[in-house]
């Protein structure tokens, strides 16, 4: 009996560690930051990284911004950069980064991750800066030219009064860059209904081989189901199956295609214009 109780005590630990382990991977996994060590890797960043990536790590036009690195975030004090800066890479002071100490880096990481953390808005040590710096004019030509944006707004229609409508200019580039979707079943109302109360509702129609064809708002959609909710508010949930066609509606595509070739000049001149649409 003994030998039970102690088996099934070990088998309870490996248990424990193996869940242990599993909750411990993923975004959840975020390393907490020693800010003793992150004002060590402070000094470190100030003698050999500020000239080219910056006092914050988000860039120049020397270097480029660590803070969306995904080598930095997928570091875990150390894991990535440690081994990145050993294969040599030339810092500001003119020596090698493979004359880093091992501690030198762990301050590093310690350092970066906080500056990570600090552009997170839910962050307690989150501070926003002033993000009006570009140039309005600049941003017009892009509105009306390069960026598209005339083929779904219009200063004097939909934009009118936005700067004052949104007057955090933090919230207006958000919505700008990540303007909010909707979803059935989430803006608590029925398919037609949600679509009507949220014009950038994701809508879906699916036709099969034989038969009429079905449309609501999309609720999911994977590789073998598509979910959506009609105008009367019935749920469907309909297997994908290769004589299917479906074809879906996402008001907001143009600005999710956008994130792919705006730039960061782009982004600061075009706040810096809508900030003018009083």
């Amino acid at each position: 009996m003994r030998l039970i109780q102690v088996r099934m005590a070990v088998v309870g630990v490996v248990t424990m560690a193996a869940a242990a382990a599993v909750g411990a991977q993923g975004p959840a996994d975020r390393p907490a930051v020693d800010a003793t060590a992150a004002d060590r890797g402070r000094h470190v960043w100030a003698s050999e990284c500020i000239n080219c990536h910056g006092a914050q790590a988000r860039g120049t036009d020397n270097g480029p911004a660590l803070v969306r690195s995904v080598l930095v975030l997928h570091d875990r004090i150390g894991s990535e950069l440690g081994p990145f800066l050993k294969k040599g890479h030339q810092t500001q002071s003119g020596r090698p980064s493979t004359g880093l100490t091992d501690a030198q880096i762990v301050d590093l990481a310690h350092f970066l991750r906080q500056r990570v953390n600090e552009t997170l808005r839910a962050s307690p040590t989150f501070h926003a800066q002033e993000i009006v710096t570009g140039d309005p004019k600049a941003g017009a030509e892009y509105f009306n030219g390069a960026g598209r944006c005339t083929s779904c707004h219009a200063v004097t229609g939909n934009l009118s009064g936005v700067a004052s409508r949104i007057p955090s200019p933090v919230d207006l580039q958000q919505r700008m860059l990540f303007p909010t979707a909707g979803r059935g079943g989430r803006a608590g109302g029925a398919g037609g209904a949600a679509r009507a109360l949220n014009p950038n509702a994701v809508t879906v129609t699916v036709t099969p081989s034989t038969g009429a064809p079905l449309s609501g708002v999309l609720i999911e959609m994977d590789d073998f189901y598509v979910t959506f909710r009609d105008a009367s508010g019935t749920l469907h949930v309909v297997r994908r199956t290769p004589g299917l066609n479906i074809i879906k509606t996402d008001p907001l595509q143009a600005h999710h295609e956008l994130l792919d070739r705006i730039t960061d000049k782009n982004i600061h001149d075009l706040v810096a214009y809508l900030e003018t649409l009083k």
